[in-house]
């Protein structure tokens, strides 16, 4: 399934090996069911909530409810047009108890460690989804921007304290160290996740989400369907604000990085790898003129593989200088 619900991830987790690859693999797949539950599965706001208490319950080792709720995503998706095709994430939910039994034969701590983070995402998740189904169409998904840091530490910053735990042997260091890298693995999640909201800002507000907080927009005299179509200087001031966040969040993995034993070179990899992947996507948009009122830009494959091999052959030095020289543009 991990070619099918991810382009990047499916190459990151090549660079780690054995239990640690498998519980990461696991654990992925399953906060991906809980994404598809928030935004790829249409329903009421009493359906999201019923989807989401299923999956709960499962984390809690409920088998059933994994069976209940692959049957619910399993079942025909019919339209007014008629029956449409699963998309690749509703097959993931679908097969949600493969993923199940394989997360239930982990050892206490890899299991333990995924239910915690999926205890955390799941809730915020819901809640957000749930109220996002009872309000009118056109409204921002977060109204504030505590509630922006709040959702990233529900579906992303969390997951960082998640690989932290698993990764936890591998990563050595004496008890302060182990300490200090759960309070910052949350940053590195972030990181992630306000590039992704920033460069899917396109898609989304043409389908209807808005992540750009209410107080912002409110702040800039706009309502969310402004922010793509015509040129405005407040959107860009906007999108200059986002970014801003995404850096500095960045700039701070190296902090982490810091924290985690030499030794462990394919687990540092795996996490410089999509910063580096972030910081150059960042990039890539600031230099497309229609960005962010047209489309997401892609990336280029060969830019991919150049921050790759940049963070290969790099990981210790000018890779690490160069996030913690993603601070935020002066004036942003």
């Amino acid at each position: 399934m991990l070619p099918r619900v991810s382009r990047t991830f499916v190459l990151n987790i090549r660079l780690l090996a054995g239990g640690l690859r498998e519980a990461v693999g696991v654990g992925y797949l399953l906060c991906r069911a809980a994404d598809t539950i928030e935004d790829a599965w249409p329903g009421s706001a009493a359906e999201i909530e019923t989807r989401f208490g299923l999956l709960l319950e499962a984390m809690a080792g409920d088998g059933s409810a994994a069976d209940t709720l692959a049957a619910a995503a399993a079942a025909p998706a019919v339209t007014a047009a008629g029956e449409t095709p699963r998309s690749a994430e509703r097959e993931l939910v679908a097969s949600l108890p493969r993923a199940w039994r394989v997360w239930r034969a982990l050892p206490a701590p890899d299991r333990d460690a995924i239910a915690t983070c999926l205890r955390t995402m799941a809730p915020g998740m819901s809640r957000y989804a749930v109220r996002a189904a009872v309000r009118p169409a056109g409204v921002p998904y977060l109204d504030s921007e505590a509630e922006l840091h709040d959702y990233c530490w529900r579906v992303a910053g969390c997951v960082g304290v998640m690989l932290t735990r698993l990764a936890e042997e591998q990563a050595g260091g004496d008890a302060t160290a182990r300490r200090r890298r759960i309070e910052l693995a949350p940053v590195v999640g972030e990181a992630l996740q306000l590039t992704n909201i920033l460069l899917d800002w396109p898609l989304d507000v043409r389908q209807g989400r808005c992540h750009v907080p209410a107080d912002w927009l409110t702040a800039a005299g706009l309502v969310p369907q402004q922010l793509v179509g015509a040129a405005r200087p407040e959107v860009d001031r906007l999108s200059r604000r986002l970014e801003a966040l995404a850096r500095g969040a960045l700039a701070r993995v190296p902090d982490y990085l810091d924290l985690v034993a030499p030794r462990a070179r394919r687990y540092r990899l795996f996490v410089l790898m999509p910063a580096l992947w972030a910081l150059a996507s960042l990039e890539n948009a600031r230099r497309d003129p229609n960005f962010p009122r047209g489309r997401r830009p892609r990336l280029p494959r060969a830019r991919l593989w150049h921050e790759a091999a940049r963070g290969l052959l790099g990981h210790r030095g000018a890779a690490l200088r160069r996030l913690r020289a993603a601070l935020p543009h002066p004036g942003a």
